[in-house]
Order: structure tokens, then sequence, then C-alpha cells
């Protein structure tokens, strides 16, 4: 527990800072901390497949080798090009990375829809969900609310979610796939991402007409969003057969551990304001 607390406190501190620098010294920074868990991330998720028995084969001999090249370059390139040359150019690295992660295996002869596929996940998970923080981190004026919407929503929902299911327990949610996760954790969560953002209403927009009824379905759906992200990272783990996605923060386990349902959050926050 003592591990997980302080991992959870450096996360938390790790991020306030990047925060700082974005509202005090270049708004670049930001995207710093989006490329951090975009390379280990991808590595993550690139490592936990390679290393299944059932999805490694995708990513064995020379065109596996050569797909795996194209999944880094992704990594590597996507926030650069994004932060120096705009999200259009960003999402034209995705798409060459993913077509040359396809085109590396249809020179090999086995199944190639199915290594294809495995292949591809990388490229574009977590890198096109943070595409999410990316955008919100260029909405200008709105751009601070946006990213704080994406960082109090969904860690509340997450925690919310958390307490209320110990406290009360009850009927799974989906055992299956989560065999820990409640119906009253999964509602807990609801509400803590609807609290999020009411707070952050009172804070920025008060004054808005109805404000906190607009506020209040934003932080439902990105609760709703972000316990959807669990679930997938959750049904990702099951099917490679890993309990962690790494080992970086003690009792929490890897990046994608923590940023699954905040990923998937960080895509609904970006289409609502982009949509306003």
């Amino acid at each position: 527990m003592l591990k997980r607390t302080i991992s959870g406190a450096v996360f938390i501190a790790l991020i306030t800072g990047f925060f700082f620098l974005r509202e005090y010294v270049d708004a670049r920074l930001f995207n710093v901390l989006v490329w951090f868990f975009s390379l280990v991330g991808t590595f993550e998720v690139w490592r936990a497949l390679k290393h299944s028995e059932t999805y490694g084969k995708a990513f064995a001999g020379r065109s596996g080798v050569a797909a795996s090249v194209f999944v880094w370059i992704g990594a590597i390139a996507l926030v650069p090009v994004v932060t120096f040359f705009g999200l259009s150019w960003g999402s034209v690295v995705l798409v060459i990375c993913g077509a040359g992660a396809v085109l590396a295996r249809a020179f090999a002869k086995e199944d190639f829809g199915f290594n294809a596929g495995v292949c591809l996940l990388p490229v574009y998970y977590p890198d096109a969900l943070l595409f999410g923080m990316l955008a919100a981190n260029t909405y200008g004026e709105d751009a601070l609310l946006a990213l704080l919407l994406i960082f109090v929503t969904s860690p509340l929902a997450d925690t919310f979610a958390y307490l209320v299911g110990s406290l009360i327990g009850g009927k799974k949610l989906c055992p299956s796939v989560s065999p820990n996760k409640t119906v009253s954790g999964a509602i807990g969560g609801l509400v803590g991402g609807a609290i999020g953002a009411l707070i952050l209403y009172f804070i920025f927009l008060p004054e808005l007409p109805v404000g906190w009824l607009i506020f209040l379905a934003i932080g439902f759906f990105a609760a709703f969003f972000t316990e959807l992200g669990d679930l997938f990272e959750s049904w990702l783990k099951r099917r490679v057969g890993i309990k962690d996605m790494g080992k970086i923060m003690p009792g929490h386990g890897g990046v994608m551990d923590r940023i699954d349902g905040i990923s998937f959050c960080a895509v609904f926050i970006a289409l609502i304001f982009l949509a306003v």
C-alpha cells in the first residue's frame, strides 16, 4: 500500500509539474508528458503482444521485425510532428506507420489478416487515443479547461469507482473481463466524474446559463469512457495473460495501467471542445 501511495503521489506531481510548465513557460512543453505516455505505453503494449503465446508470432521473423520498426517510428515521431507541424501531419504519421506495419506482414505467408491486425494495435493504442490530449492542448484559451477536464474527471471516476465498489460490492460488472469490477463501482465512477466536472464548472464558468447541467453531462460521459478504457485494458491483459502492463509504477503497474481510462476520456473531451 505504501509503494502504491508513493508512486501515485509521484505520478500526480509529475502531471502537476507539466501543467505548471505549460501555463508559465510554454504550452508545448505539456506535449513532453504526452510523448512519455506514447513511448512507454507503446513499448508496454508491443512487449505484451510480442511475448504472448497467442499473439507473439505476429512479431516473429523478418516481417515481424519490420512491423515493429513501423510501430516504433510512429511512437517516436508522432508527438514531435504534432507539436511542430500540427495535428494533420500527426495523422499522416499514424496512417503511414499503420500501413507500413500491415504491409510488412504481407510478405509473410502465414495468417496475414490476424498477424497484421496484431501489429496494427500498438501503432494506434495508445498513440491514436493520445491525440485527444494533443488536440486539447491546441485549444487556445480553452486548452487549460479541456486538459483539466481530462485529468480531473477521469482520476475521480477511478477513485470513486474503487471506493464505492470496495464499500458496497454487489453484482459484478463484467466478470469475464475484470472480475473485481462491480456495478456499484461503475455507478460510483460515473458520479465521481460528474462531481469533478461540476467542480471545474464552478471554478471556470459559474456564470454560464444552465452550465452546470452541461458540465454534469460532460463529467458523466467522461467517466463512462474512462471505465470503457479501463475495461478494454483489462480485456487486453487477460488476452495476453498478464496482470499488469509494466512495473514502472510500483503498486499500480505500468503507464498503460494508469492512462488506459484517461486516454479514452481524452478523445471524448477533445471532440466535445471541437464541436463547440
